[in-house]
């Protein structure tokens, strides 16, 4: 390796055009002319800092390491050396100022407008939260109004979020009694790869709003308490940054938004096999976002995906980040594309989101290793049924696919009596989502002390049925009478409705 240039401001200043665009991040000078029109957010707003330090505003935006991240090594020219302004700095190139005046917006009438801002609380001691929910409420009360919003809001009137809770509540536990429960095991192989828990980490973006380590920090939990990480597609960090931030040999899985540019999704799953990553969570329930009104409400933060490239913004519809940051999504995702997502990752490939006992027979023929029985929380469609009812349909439809692949759920889980009622209808693992948000008000600390948490509640409620291993669960430790009513026994229709549509789904 050849040695690191050092420039000062004024040699950076002299390439200051479209053709010609050098910028200053972090104390190091990247040539950016060939990623102007690459730029998620346009070219525009890098080139307003064309031959300039652009630090201040990248940070406000963007996380360490993504410039490392997206720019081939050849792109880096060198280190800026630290100098106080100078008259031998050129002025701004008429690209900024034409950009300047271009952005500028036109004189309006102005109306007052009253904003109500939640200043955040004091952090109470970690230690005194004792339960998942704890966390939620320190949250409510510590993170931004919009990241808040983001994380909490659910899909239009919140039907299919609270049934997800509500409805696993009534399935009831069956304990046996009288055996000798000093010892407990709730390990488990998630896709072949060990965990200390029947539970993970589900994929959730923008973690950085929680807390400044982001990704990092859920990563860095994760590996302490010897369970698996899915990250999201448009986590903050980087890829390699979060893969980094753990362990060697620790387990993470990569959740999956196709992009409908496919050689991008190819080189993204590319980069995760180089990195170790261990399998892929295609989502397969939002080809759209949904209607989250609550997150829609609230100005949408300046920030962007680190992997994805996508960026938040605001529109006419409102700041809804989940909706503005799904814009490269694959609208025409098939089942045929399981098959290329196997070949080009070389991964074991879970369809994430799948809600019927049909799809989960499609996966088994189209190659799936596995499917998550998951509604994204409540945040896609409202009025989607509560993911206990799409298990307990697998039970009655098509029992035999519990032999066929590995079934995971998520959706409302956030106790280990939950945890435990879904491992006895067969489940091979749980994901939990918000709850590690929330946790993230206290880093890396927080995901440890909430994992800390599930698993002991899960001990508890074994050592209470009178189990001391999680391969011992069984349907039988359960009653389910209260909501099999509720249960589905059809693929195709309802039991009542005697028309046959035209087309089968």
């Amino acid at each position: 390796m050849g040695e690191v240039r050092e420039l000062s401001l004024a040699d950076v200043s002299s390439h200051n055009t479209e053709t010609d665009c050098w910028i200053a991040v972090s104390s190091k000078v990247w040539n950016i002319t060939k990623f102007l029109d690459l730029h998620p957010g346009g070219k525009a707003v890098i080139l307003k800092y064309a031959g300039a330090d652009a630090t201040t505003a990248y940070e406000e935006i963007h996380v360490p390491g993504m410039l490392e991240e997206n720019l081939s090594s050849d792109k880096f020219i060198g280190n800026l050396t630290p100098s106080a302004p100078s008259a031998d700095v050129a002025p701004p190139s008429a690209v900024q100022e034409a950009t300047k005046a271009q952005e500028a917006p036109p004189t309006a009438p102005q109306t007052q407008v009253t904003v109500t801002v939640r200043q955040p609380t004091e952090l109470p001691a970690l230690y005194s939260l004792i339960a998942a929910h704890d966390f939620e409420e320190v949250a409510q009360r510590h993170f931004t109004p919009k990241a808040w919003a983001f994380y909490s809001s659910a899909a239009t009137d919140l039907v299919t979020h609270h049934a997800n809770k509500s409805v696993l509540r009534r399935v009831m536990i069956r304990p046996r009694i009288l055996r000798d429960v000093k010892e407990v095991s709730i390990k488990r192989k998630i896709l072949g790869q060990d965990s200390a828990a029947p539970f993970f980490i589900s994929p959730a973006a923008m973690a950085r709003l929680a807390h400044k380590d982001g990704e990092l920090a859920l990563a860095r939990g994760a590996a302490a308490e010897g369970i698996v990480q899915c990250i999201s597609s448009n986590a903050s960090y980087p890829l390699g940054s979060i893969v980094n931030a753990g362990v060697d040999g620790q387990t993470f899985f990569l959740q999956l938004y196709v992009n409908w540019d496919r050689p991008k999704t190819a080189e993204l799953l590319k980069k995760a096999a180089s990195l170790g990553i261990k399998g892929v969570f295609v989502t397969v329930d939002a080809p759209v976002p949904g209607k989250r009104e609550a997150d829609e409400r609230v100005a949408a933060e300046a920030v962007a995906s680190a992997i994805s490239g996508a960026v938040a913004s605001n529109d006419r519809k409102g700041g809804g980040m989940g909706r503005l940051m799904a814009g490269y999504v694959e609208k025409s995702l098939i089942w045929k594309d399981i098959q290329w997502i196997k070949e080009v990752s070389g991964l074991p490939v879970v369809l994430k989101g799948v809600q019927s006992a049909a799809d989960t027979m499609l996966a088994v023929e189209y190659g799936a290793a596995g499917v998550m029985l998951s509604n994204h929380g409540g945040r896609s469609l409202d009025g989607a049924q509560p993911t206990i009812l799409v298990l307990l349909e697998l039970h009655r439809v098509c029992p035999e696919v519990f032999n066929q692949l590995e079934i995971y759920v998520d959706g409302g889980f956030e106790r280990g009596s939950d945890i435990l009622k879904a491992l006895a209808l067969g489940v091979m693992a749980v994901g939990l989502g918000r709850p590690y948000l929330y946790s993230l008000a206290f880093g890396s600390d927080g995901v440890e002390h909430l994992t800390q948490i599930l698993k002991d509640e899960l001990e508890t409620s074994m050592r209470l049925c009178g189990i001391t291993d999680i391969d011992q669960l069984h349907p039988g430790l359960l009653n389910t009478q209260d909501i099999d009513h509720l249960v589905t026994n059809e693929v195709d229709r309802h039991p009542w409705v005697k028309w046959k549509p035209k087309a089968k789904i």
